[in-house]
């Protein structure tokens, strides 16, 4: 690199073959960085516009699988000479359930992509951010503040990375590194909304909250990204500005509602909390109905005993 001129910088953004991640590959790109953009191997072709019109490095990865993330070390490496100046842990999954029906399989899952995937793609990539001095990025959620209806498991990844990244940006610092856990209202992807009238119905016949008004709350909880007006672009275009300008904050805020759920939790009372929530997804409904069905069947048995 001769006098005077800028070393090129890298930005590698994991889950980026649709949503939030597909539009901050684009932003970064736009702002001059070389992306390389990461995805599982069976849905990297989502990313075929951002290499032909970003000209970004599509990589396929499951950041779950050890051999994946040992590979990609390998070939940041290569791309970019041991220089990563963003790692922005993006790639996400979500289901719902009430807090003790969640199936074992998917419960894992969460955890597996949400949590110790970006914790495992942190530990492969952190060396080549510091030699950067660059910046960790990890998208945390409004779900790691406050009680959403059936998000519980969902609810706890996104509090479990906030809290890793907490720590993560004291040890980091020393080396000239930031570290930011972006809190995340609703943006308009697919993530929680995907699901239709027919599946959500389906998957709540067998639930002990299957109640009058079940329907309704889960439904109106699946809405909530794709009714929050704010779209990825915009969603992606706030973040990177805010990231790019290196930002000291360890909280950034970003989508519909994110720092006003962020202040309620900090400073509401969790009775009122709960009392906000419920009411705005309609499941104060589905718990009074429950309360309802609960104290009719201990009288059935109370009568039957006697």
């Amino acid at each position: 690199m001769g006098k005077g001129q800028s070393r090129q910088k890298y930005a590698l953004i994991t889950g980026a073959s649709s949503g939030i991640g597909y539009s901050l590959a684009r932003e970064f790109s736009k702002r001059g960085y070389k992306v390389l953009a990461c995805s599982p191997a069976e849905v990297i072709h989502l990313q075929d516009d951002l290499v032909a019109k970003y000209g970004v490095i599509s990589i396929p990865v499951d950041i779950t699988n050890a051999e994946d993330l040992q590979k990609l070390k390998k070939r940041v490496l290569e791309e970019t000479s041991g220089y990563l100046d963003v790692l922005y842990n993006n790639a996400g999954i979500a289901f719902g359930s009430s807090c003790i029906e969640m199936e074992e399989s998917k419960l894992n899952k969460l955890f597996q992509v949400n949590v110790l995937g970006h914790i495992n793609a942190t530990r492969q990539l952190a060396p080549y951010v510091i030699n950067a001095k660059g910046s960790i990025v990890y998208t945390s959620s409004v779900a790691a503040r406050v009680p959403l209806a059936w998000t519980s498991v969902y609810s706890a990844t996104k509090a479990a990375i906030d809290a890793y990244a907490q720590t993560l940006h004291g040890e980091m610092a020393p080396f000239g590194v930031k570290v930011h856990s972006v809190i995340t209202g609703g943006v308009q992807t697919a993530i929680a909304g995907s699901q239709d009238l027919a599946q959500l119905a389906q998957e709540n016949e067998g639930s002990i909250y299957n109640v009058d008004g079940a329907l309704e709350c889960l439904i109106a909880t699946s809405r909530m990204a794709i009714d929050s007006h704010c779209s990825p672009d915009a969603y992606a275009k706030d973040l990177v500005a805010k990231v790019t300008k290196k930002s000291n904050k360890f909280n950034l805020y970003g989508g519909y509602m994110s720092y006003l759920l962020h202040f309620i939790s900090r400073f509401f009372p969790l009775w009122l909390v709960e009392f906000l929530i419920q009411r705005f997804f309609k499941q104060h409904i589905v718990l009074k109905n429950v309360a309802k069905m609960v104290k009719a069947r201990d009288l059935q048995k109370k009568k039957i005993f006697e």
